[in-house]
Formats: C-alpha cells, structure tokens, sequence
C-alpha cells in the first residue's frame, strides 16, 4: 500500500491510494456515470467470484448485462469501467483525450 495520497480525479476528494489503480474515481462518482446521452449507468458484479455487469439506473436489476468493460463519462470526461482484480468495480479516466460520441452509446453492439 502506498503512503501517498490519492484524490479522486472527479470531486478532488481524498481516498484510499491503490497502487493497482493510480488514478481511480471515488465510489460516488463513479455512481454518477453515464452514457454518452446522459443515461446515469449502474455497475456491478456478477457473483461473489466476480464479473463485471452494467445497466441503465431507470432498468431492472435483471436488465444487466456482462461485459468485459463499458467506456462511460464522469463528470463529462471519458471513463473506463471495469472489474477490480480480486472482484469490485473500478473507474479509470482515459488520458488519451476525449472518446467519440458513438463510442459512448451503449444501444449499439460491437461485435
């Protein structure tokens, strides 16, 4: 564990550093993700041994669906969402600069 600080890339708050994930949101901003229309989007796992799943907050739980990662926005600014190592989910920003629109609509499957 690392004794340096970490602050949260969305609301500046201070958090528990992971070196694993330098650079993670805070558990409240990452509730805060949407798709690219503005779709708050919530986050899980599949079971108790782990899987990543996502669903819009206006769907029933049963709507979720498991997937590897989901490219969302936080706070505006492009995200990587997916499972933590040992379960959890974990948000990351891109720092490649800004992702296209259609990457971020999640109605469209990519084969």
């Amino acid at each position: 564990m690392s004794d340096a600080p970490h602050f949260c890339p969305g609301c500046g708050a201070e958090r528990k550093a992971f070196p694993r994930y330098p650079w993670h949101f805070c558990t409240d901003c990452r509730r805060s993700a949407t798709d690219g229309a503005g779709r708050r989007l919530v986050f899980g796992n599949v079971s108790a041994s782990g899987g990543l799943c996502w669903r819009y907050a206006t769907e029933d739980p049963d709507a979720a669906q498991v997937v590897r990662a989901v490219l969302c926005l936080i706070g505006g600014r492009p995200v990587l969402v997916r499972e933590a190592r040992f379960g959890g989910v974990v948000a990351e920003p891109l720092l490649s600069g800004p992702a296209p629109r259609e990457a971020l609509d999640l109605t469209r499957r990519v084969v």
